[in-house]
């Protein structure tokens, strides 16, 4: 559910980390700290939830977790600050383990294209990942509702849970889900279902995430027409509405000023009238 802008803003969050752990404050020695004994342990209780034990073998104990395949540290402290595992394991139907909610200073977290059978996500930890600025739980096979956790990450820059139509939002609503995440840039919940927010969606998003640039709401069962405060929503670059057959009304002609806008899919809606 990847888009060029997607990569690029991703591409900047990769960089920074890099940056920020290749140029690490010197120890009380004058040594680069190595991974942290605790962080270790827990990425490696983390990889005895695979179902594939041959996956990652760089993961091994006694070994600088920092060197791990999928992890960047932050050197100076030896905490880990990124992890990608997108798109390469597969993961016990029990779920994700909660070993991962000990990487406190997590910054980035991707687990994109991993199947976790419509297990739930914990209810409880993410929260503990304040320091989040991306996550990626994309095409993830999760199930249940969204916890309110990640609903108090107030740093993030991108959330992704698309493509995961077994997830849904009832409580927290849509409203309440958005309302502490004012620094979102991109925000993907296609196949999400979204419809306990009833007509009210669009006109909760300008007060709640006003920086949003890429907002893909793609069949998530969305309702009514299109509020005008919507219009306020100047930097949008891409909006896909796509498949939300609820979405009623005409066209708002405040798309047409949208200037930065340069992908808005809107078929499969129940729009009517003249197109701006």
């Amino acid at each position: 559910m990847s888009s060029t802008h997607k990569q690029l803003l991703i591409l900047l969050l990769l960089l920074y980390t890099h940056s920020s752990s290749s140029h690490p404050t010197a120890t009380a020695n004058g040594s680069i700290a190595a991974c942290l004994a605790s962080q270790s342990s827990s990425l490696l209780q983390l990889k005895c939830s695979f179902i594939s034990k041959g996956s990652l073998p760089s993961w091994q104990p006694d070994t600088d977790c920092c060197h791990w395949e999928g992890v960047t540290c932050d050197m100076a402290s030896g905490h880990v600050i990124a992890l990608d595992l997108g798109g390469q394991y597969y993961l016990q139907s029990n779920g994700l383990d909660p070993a991962i909610f000990n990487l406190t200073l997590l910054r980035n977290l991707s687990l994109s294209g991993n199947d976790f059978r419509g297990a739930q996500l914990p209810s409880s930890g993410f929260e503990r990942l304040s320091e989040l600025v991306s996550i990626d739980l994309s095409l993830t096979n999760f199930a249940g509702q969204i916890p309110v956790g990640i609903a108090s990450l107030n740093k993030l820059l991108v959330l992704d849970l698309s493509g995961n139509p077994n997830l849904y939002l009832s409580e927290p609503n849509f409203q309440s889900f958005i309302a502490n995440l004012s620094r979102l840039r991109e925000l993907y919940l296609d196949e999400m279902d979204l419809s306990s927010s009833g007509p009210t969606w669009s006109s909760t998003i300008w007060p709640c995430i006003p920086q949003i640039q890429i907002l893909s709401l793609m069949s998530c069962g969305l309702s009514g027409s299109i509020a005008t405060s919507f219009s306020r929503l100047r930097f949008l670059t891409m909006v896909n509405l796509r498949g939300n057959f609820g979405i009623t009304g005409v066209v708002p002609e405040f798309f047409a000023n949208f200037s930065l806008l340069t992908i808005l899919d809107l078929s499969g809606n129940d729009f009517e009238g003249q197109f701006p």
